[in-house]
């Protein structure tokens, strides 16, 4: 009932992340252990976990079972499709925190974010250091004593950009 409820009470004891399952827990403890057991069976590439090896085998397979139904066009990931569409319905959900720039897709904002004379897309709310990705920011974190980070800290207050997704 807890995941239902979005009560997130499985707390990572390396990053202070929380989940909302021991499972997703679990499965977040191998980006900290180097831990990755899925073996492609087609080009020996290793993942954390099984539904990423299935979407990576795509690549060898030349899956594409996601289709837009606006244009017929075919992708591999659903992702993917989730992007490709916001072409058709014109949404931007991601807007830069520094300029208002919005941004149909992320990998997009954060290229974006550093035409900002270089501006790493993550700045800590603690002491305004910036982190160039999420597992430095995660990283520059655990520099700071327990005491300094507020108890309703997230990762998301970190980014310079806000999604709308």
């Amino acid at each position: 009932m807890e995941v239902h409820a979005g009560v997130r009470s499985y707390i990572c004891s390396e990053c202070n992340r929380t989940f909302p399952s021991h499972t997703a827990l679990k499965r977040h403890l191998r980006s900290h252990t180097g831990d990755h057991p899925y073996e492609c069976e087609f080009c020996g590439s290793c993942f954390r976990d099984e539904s990423t090896l299935k979407s990576h085998k795509r690549i060898h397979t030349g899956e594409k079972p996601y289709e837009c139904n606006g244009c017929g066009k075919k992708f591999s990931l659903k992702h993917q499709l989730e992007t490709h569409y916001r072409v058709h319905t014109g949404e931007k959900p991601f807007e830069c925190k520094l300029c208002h720039q919005r941004s149909r897709d992320y990998s997009a904002m954060i290229k974006h974010l550093r035409t900002h004379n270089g501006a790493s897309p993550y700045q800590c709310t603690i002491c305004t250091e910036y982190c160039p990705s999420l597992s430095s920011m995660q990283k520059h974190m655990k520099g700071h004593k327990p005491e300094e980070i507020p108890p309703d800290w997230r990762i998301e207050k970190t980014y310079l950009y806000l999604c709308y997704v």
